[in-house]
């Protein structure tokens, strides 16, 4: 028996499971503690954590996001590009439709739409988003996914007309994914309980700026009088402070690293750097014993890509996969993502040239310049007498000097 099945007419009852309750339940049984309620609003005022969302967000939402049709094994990009992957909504465009989306799987866990047209073949055609703090009682009822919206219970699609997107944290036996806040309430609770007591510490004081004591007994009118004549002598106006006989005063001093608590609030980072899979560098946090670096910023990215965003990636291009009829399925351009810097962008064009795996006008396509009118241009690999200059009528206008140079280690000049 399938996890969808259609209900039983004859049934006498309505089987419903809350999956909200039965996750509740297991987070207050085996979740860590906080010192301090965590909610999405109160996560997102940590700097920390809502550095990494903005970065996973940010990284998912700027990478081109196309529909392709595979044939064998060549995969052609669709033209014109599907409105569901192109303009999933008519509020918004594309790319903050997308942060959006990745916003709601890294806070809720989930992420909901609401289907506003359909396509040929009933598939869906524009999705608007639905901010998932309003979708409530997430539930099966008679097998089939089921959720309260503004009040109303609403089926996801096939069944229904909203679309679910789950998170990476999807429990066995369920369809709805669990909020990552509540999973790191712990991390980000320590992180928050620190910054506030660390903030008070300053603000509310919670200890004298010093002490005054004297040789002689003081009686209480004394020792106010005395104290008020201290405070108005150092009260901003900086003027000499005069100290009657024995009397003395002692200021106490806090250690910045004492006051500020920088080890905690570092190891907090580090903590929330790890649990999102952001590394420190990309939200400006240096780890314990290093700085901030740059250094072989492409391997860097590679591993980012590879273990920080990809799994959000599948999510997603496998939620629109079952949007777009077949043989059609989406695809991030994470090529997009790991462009390198010149040189070496420069070095890997001229092996495949050399290599014939890819054209000169490809190449020139990599920078944004516009390709040579000859055909030749078109071939894989570097046409014979490519140092040659190319007849200046046969050059669109504006376009650069056309002229190759295929000195050994350089590529054509653009």
């Amino acid at each position: 028996m399938g996890l969808f099945r259609r209900a039983d007419p004859q049934a006498e009852e309505r089987s419903t499971v809350n999956l909200a309750a039965y996750a509740k339940m297991w987070s207050e049984s085996f979740g860590a503690y906080s010192p301090v309620s965590v909610t999405t609003s109160t996560a997102l005022t940590h700097a920390a954590t809502s550095a990494c969302i903005d970065t996973l967000a940010s990284s998912v939402s700027s990478l081109p996001f196309d529909a392709v049709r595979k044939s064998g094994n060549v995969r052609m990009p669709i033209s014109p590009t599907p409105q569901i992957i192109g303009q999933p909504s008519m509020m918004v465009e594309q790319d903050v439709w997308m942060y959006q989306l990745m916003e709601s799987l890294l806070t809720d866990g989930n992420a909901f739409g609401e289907i506003v047209s359909y396509a040929g073949g009933g598939l869906p055609n524009g999705i608007e988003l639905v901010d998932p703090s309003m979708v409530n009682h997430r539930r099966y009822v008679d097998g089939i996914p089921t959720v309260t919206v503004a009040g109303m219970d609403r089926q996801l699609w096939p069944h229904g007309d909203i679309w679910h997107v789950p998170g990476k944290f999807v429990r066995a036996g369920s369809v709805f994914a669990e909020s990552p806040v509540t999973r790191a309430r712990a991390t980000i609770g320590a992180a928050i309980a620190a910054r506030d007591f660390g903030s008070q510490f300053f603000a509310d004081g919670g200890h004298p700026g010093g002490i005054m004591t004297s040789d002689q007994e003081l009686s209480k009118d004394e020792a106010v009088s005395l104290k008020q004549s201290f405070i108005n002598a150092t009260r901003g106006t900086r003027e000499p402070m005069v100290i009657g006989a024995g009397l003395t005063y002692q200021p106490i001093m806090v250690q910045p690293n004492d006051s500020q608590f920088i080890e905690l609030l570092r190891f907090c980072t580090e903590e929330t750097s790890r649990f999102w899979r952001v590394p420190p560098a990309m939200i400006y946090a240096a780890t314990s014993g290093q700085s901030v670096t740059y250094a072989n910023v492409t391997q860097a990215d590679y591993g980012y890509l590879k273990h920080s965003l990809e799994s959000y990636l599948v999510r997603i291009e496998k939620a629109f996969d079952r949007l777009l009829p077949r043989p059609q399925f989406s695809r991030f351009n994470r090529n997009a993502f790991l462009r390198s810097d010149p040189v070496t962008r420069s070095e890997v064009v001229d092996r495949r040239l050399r290599n014939e795996t890819m054209t000169v006008n490809e190449a020139r396509a990599l920078e944004d310049e516009l390709p040579f009118p000859d055909p030749d241009y078109d071939e894989p690999g570097i046409p014979d007498g490519a140092a040659d200059v190319a007849d200046p009528a046969d050059v669109p206008d504006g376009s650069v000097d056309p002229v190759v140079d295929t000195t050994p280690g350089d590529v054509p000049n653009g």
